[in-house]
């Protein structure tokens, strides 16, 4: 793989940050789908009323569409960059679901869960400078 760095690393850094916003986007969907749903606890016996009412949802579909999106881009990145260094990169999700979660739909996060989110953005740090210098992979 080639070596990431200069413009090929910005380039890597904003598709894995475009793919982290929209598989973001894409779990708020499906929770907003689940919600519309009206069943909070769903059990083997509303199996089957929760899933045609999830079917019927748009917000379903939106979030399918937006996590399909997620897929194709994944996987060009992966035919560009190492899976050990890319997979790492793209923890960006830890950071924009909770801000989503709060925006959109008023969930509470603790500062346990900041101090965490916290740490994980240390770890893409190290992992997005470790990657510069990794040289390229054996195939």
């Amino acid at each position: 793989m080639k070596k990431l760095t200069g413009v090929f690393l910005l380039k890597v850094l904003a598709i894995i940050a475009m793919k982290d916003t929209i598989e973001s986007f894409g779990d708020l969907f499906l929770k907003k789908g689940a919600l519309t749903t009206g069943i909070s606890n769903v059990v083997m016996s509303n199996m089957l009323e929760f899933a045609s009412r999830m079917i019927a949802s748009p917000w379903l579909w939106i979030g399918i569409i937006f996590l399909l999106a997620n897929f194709f881009l994944w996987i060009a990145l992966l035919s560009r960059v190492d899976l050990s260094v890319a997979f790492p990169m793209s923890s960006l999700t830890y950071i924009i679901v909770p801000i989503l979660a709060i925006t959109f739909l008023h969930e509470k996060v603790l500062l346990t869960r900041w101090a965490g989110i916290i740490f994980i953005i240390a770890g893409i740090s190290l992992t997005s400078r470790s990657a510069g210098s990794a040289g390229e992979s054996n195939k």
